[in-house]
């Protein structure tokens, strides 16, 4: 599995290796992230891709691309309010975290923890060399009630953090049963 050319230590062998083996069993998985990396895991299992509606062309591409391909990607159009249940997805990857401020991620992942089963994972797959942003993420993680947070660096400047929802009366107690969808 390899991502385009211009994608980067992202679309590396070694860097989708990784986020494949911590995908594998899991599912439904969504991905909040580049289309590339969305149509790169369909092709070993089914997904569902997440992006801004003023993207309709690239996503029109990327559907055919599958259909043709027979890769198992749903496309769904998505704004600031992402259409996801409560403790309904398997698996949610995000990219970029480490590039946000710590409140900005924080207040993104907390707002995706609610939408995970219990022991479904979160992976962040960042492109930094930086620990300190590395470990910033990990601190995200932790205050989001995760549990099971490991940290891999499948080559040099990516980190993918991983982290498991806890059990449903833990997401509870921490973000309250107010709200379907983050």
């Amino acid at each position: 599995m390899r991502g385009p050319l211009l994608s980067g230590p992202l679309g590396s062998a070694a860097s989708l290796t990784a986020l494949g083996r911590w995908l594998a069993g899991v599912g439904p998985v969504v991905v909040l992230g580049p289309v590339w990396l969305a149509e790169t895991l369909a092709a070993t299992t089914g997904v569902v891709f997440l992006d801004e509606p003023d993207d309709r062309r690239v996503l029109s591409r990327a559907r055919r691309r599958a259909d043709k391909a027979g890769k198992k990607l749903a496309i769904g159009l998505a704004g600031a309010e992402l259409p996801l249940r409560r403790a309904s997805l398997g698996a949610l990857v995000i990219e970029n975290v480490a590039g946000l401020s710590a409140e900005e991620a924080s207040r993104w992942v907390e707002a995706l923890v609610p939408c995970l089963r219990p022991g479904g994972r979160l992976v962040a797959i960042d492109a930094t060399t930086s620990h300190t942003a590395a470990a910033r993420v990990a601190g995200v993680f932790l205050s989001a009630v995760l549990v099971e947070i490991v940290q891999e660096w499948p080559r040099d400047g990516v980190v993918l953090t991983v982290g498991a929802a806890p059990a449903a009366a833990v997401v509870e107690a921490r973000f309250g049963s107010a709200g379907a969808t983050p």
